[in-house]
């Protein structure tokens, strides 16, 4: 019984994982124009990156079972290096510099994290900054997954009852199983909704045809599939600046899931910054997205009451498999997309509740509930600002301010650490107080909490 249930947790995760990877290769393939092989070989390359970075973290880095997803930021930077590409160019050169840009990325993060600086960035995340990034990242994702789940973009820019259907009835059972009075249908809510969706989208007649596979059964990923990396100074310069939010994502990531399941392993933001480093390596020499850690992991877990390490191990093991047999991963990628968005709606909507219970210590302070009203209306405001208005700025802050994330959750640290300082001042204690406050965490705890094996 208990393998079994291994088996079933860890083929959720597998899925779980999966719908992490499936969107920015597709997404970016598009927007390169690449033919039918290419865009199955990215996929593979993506799904066995994804993997082995998750693999990595849950083993050598945070030891928390957090997906390794394409990072937004590296995807909008794709996105909008490609949509400034000379009409008829097959933009081979670009993808060589993206290659550099992540390699020169992972290196910026490795120096970092060995210099043991990210500690310094965790002290930032007080509850406000935390809160802020949580309900920002809900804002962020919430256009994409209600459209998904109605089927706009599935096969045209239309909502067509026979797609909304089927995927509205997948994320109602997915949510009814969630609640459910037994802890097998709580448990397995992510994979009961997967079968029913696919089953019901079969039944539809919805399911995406097979793209023309290679001739080999087993193909290995290709380093450097783009070809040799090309250093550019631009895109250099692009990889400093969005270092920041990258870090950012990560040490959001292990906050929210270790409030989740109650494990704080220790010295975990230097080994998870060297993980991540080696990582942005990986994707650089795979050719694909840069990963981080993803915060929606820790609603995926909330919904599903999955805390333990293996079945997450077990899955990523089994992603990186898939990644070797292209008519695997095009069965895989063939799971509908409106499927996929109305499985993880739950998740996120215990995201949601994480940042509203975050930001309800703060109630009471009204400088606190002032920082984060202006940061939510600046983040939010951002994300609808058109990316064609922002043609006349240097490329290098574009990556910034196309992402409303990234925007509200700066403005929410610049100003609360502004306040601190100007309070600091004020009353003559200068900065040394507050650089000894121990992590929200540890306050909590009253002690740094030291590495639980949960294998």
């Amino acid at each position: 019984m208990r393998s079994l249930r291994t088996l079933l947790d860890s083929l959720q995760w597998t899925f779980f994982l999966l719908t992490g990877g499936l969107v920015a290769p597709i997404v970016v393939a598009a927007a390169f124009q690449l033919s039918d092989a290419d865009t199955i070989s990215l996929l593979q390359r993506t799904l066995v990156v994804i993997g082995i970075s998750s693999l990595l973290q849950v083993t050598l880095g945070h030891k928390l079972p957090i997906l390794e997803g394409p990072a937004g930021v590296w995807w909008g930077v794709f996105i909008l290096l490609a949509a400034n590409l000379a009409p008829g160019s097959s933009g081979t050169e670009l993808l060589r510099q993206m290659e550099m840009g992540l390699l020169v990325g992972g290196t910026i993060i490795l120096l970092l994290s060995a210099f043991h600086l990210i500690r310094y960035l965790k002290q930032l995340f007080t509850p406000v900054v935390t809160g802020t990034y949580l309900l920002l990242l809900i804002f962020q994702f919430s256009s994409p997954i209600v459209k998904g789940i109605l089927g706009v973009g599935y096969k045209d820019a239309y909502i067509h009852a026979s797609i909304a259907a089927p995927a509205i009835a997948t994320l109602l059972l997915t949510f009814l199983c969630g609640r459910g009075k037994t802890a097998w249908l709580r448990n397995y809510s992510a994979l009961i909704g997967i079968a029913a969706g696919y089953g019901l989208f079969l039944l539809f007649g919805h399911i995406p045809s097979l793209p023309k596979l290679p001739d080999t059964a087993v193909l290995f990923p290709r380093l450097f599939a783009w070809g040799t990396p090309l250093f550019d100074p631009g895109i250099a310069l692009t990889t400093l600046v969005i270092t920041l939010p990258l870090l950012i994502n990560m040490i959001a990531a292990i906050v929210v899931m270790e409030k989740t399941i109650g494990i704080a392993p220790a010295d975990r933001y230097r080994r998870s910054g060297i993980v991540m480093g080696v990582n942005q390596l990986l994707s650089g020499s795979f050719s694909a997205v840069g990963c981080v850690s993803n915060s929606h992991s820790a609603g995926f877990v909330a919904s599903t009451r999955m805390t333990k390490r293996l079945p997450f191990i077990i899955g990523c093991l089994l992603l990186i498999v898939s990644g070797f047999f292209p008519y695997l991963t095009a069965v895989l990628a063939s799971v509908p997309v409106p499927v996929a968005f109305a499985v993880i709606f739950t998740s996120f909507a215990h995201l949601l509740s994480a940042g509203l219970k975050e930001l309800g210590s703060v109630l009471h302070d009204e400088k606190k509930l002032t920082i984060t009203a202006i940061s939510l209306f600046a983040g939010v405001g951002s994300m609808f600002i058109p990316a064609a208005s922002l043609a006349g700025l240097p490329d290098v802050l574009k990556p910034i301010l196309n992402n409303g994330l990234v925007v509200g959750v700066l403005v929410s640290i610049v100003l609360e650490q502004t306040w601190q300082w100007k309070d600091s001042l004020s009353s003559g204690s200068g900065f040394g107080r507050w650089r000894r406050n121990p992590s929200s965490i540890e306050r909590s705890t009253g002690h740094a909490v030291n590495d639980q094996s949960v294998l």
